[in-house]
């Protein structure tokens, strides 16, 4: 999938504002209970996940504005009081603050014109992104985050399909998968490349594992050291420490040509 155009951008704010009203419709009927039960995210309640994605538009809102519409460029101290607002709120307050930041980021992106949403505006690292690609990694948080919450009440539950091929064109980036495979806590995958076929959607990728990182290149590699059959949704979950290697491996919905990697390719992705 293209992460570049104003075309890609469009779509990807649709698949962004759905994940949004889905979750939304979600919260509203949690009992007060659920709000601080344990999320797929062993460091934050129910409550502490969606104070993060009520947090962050505000955030990519004042980036997007400082890129895009010459507003001053957003600080750390900006960032901080942001998050210090949202941390310093109990369970059942989240939600209202969660709701306007999100339909004013929602109402930010419909005004962005064709133009905008075809331009590259100033990301992280000090690198320039296409706007699609900057709304692709929030649609990205979303999602993730939004399968954490809905974990804790359902743990057969399953990232967005429609987002799925959006989210693993962004995550095999260079830049992305660097910083989630850790080479150093697999070494029995060291030096090796590990084959992924994928299903719904179908694809491949080959993943040659180095000492200081993961490469990946779309397509079937000549001969692979390890050959992995998933799901493309399990793949993005797999990347993000969100996938059961060794359940996948028990129940067939993974299969490994040497089963015997099992642990090595789960700490490959430990998550964040």
């Amino acid at each position: 999938m293209s992460l570049e155009s104003a075309a890609d951008a469009r779509r990807i704010a649709d698949l962004s504002r759905a994940e949004y009203e889905g979750l939304a419709a979600y919260l509203e009927k949690l009992p007060d209970d659920g709000w601080t039960e344990q999320s797929a995210c062993s460091d934050w309640q129910v409550y502490q996940a969606v104070s993060h994605i009520g947090s962050q538009p505000a955030i990519h809102a004042g980036m997007v504005q400082a890129g895009l519409r010459g507003a001053p460029p957003m600080t750390n101290e900006d960032r901080q009081a942001i998050w210090g607002r949202f941390d310093a709120m109990a369970p059942l307050e989240v939600y209202p603050a969660f709701k306007a930041n999100n339909d004013a980021f929602v109402a930010l992106v419909d005004s962005l014109t064709e133009e905008e949403l075809g331009s590259t505006m100033p990301w992280i690292g000090g690198r320039s992104a296409p706007v699609a690609e900057v709304l692709a990694s929030r649609l990205n948080e979303q999602v993730l985050h939004v399968w954490d919450i809905r974990w804790a009440r359902d743990k057969d539950v399953r990232l967005t399909a429609a987002a799925v091929p959006d989210l693993l064109a962004l995550n095999l980036t260079p830049g992305r998968l660097g910083g989630l495979a850790k080479p150093a806590q697999a070494l029995a995958l060291a030096g090796k490349t590990i084959q992924f076929v994928l299903s719904d959607p179908d694809g491949a990728v080959a993943l040659a594992v180095g000492a200081d990182g993961v490469q990946a290149t779309e397509g079937k590699a000549d001969a692979p050291d390890l050959t992995a059959e998933l799901s493309s949704e399990a793949m993005v979950r797999l990347v993000w420490g969100r996938y059961d290697v060794a359940e996948g491996v028990r129940s067939g919905s993974l299969k490994l040509s040497d089963p015997s990697l099992a642990d090595a390719l789960q700490a490959l992705f430990p998550g964040r």
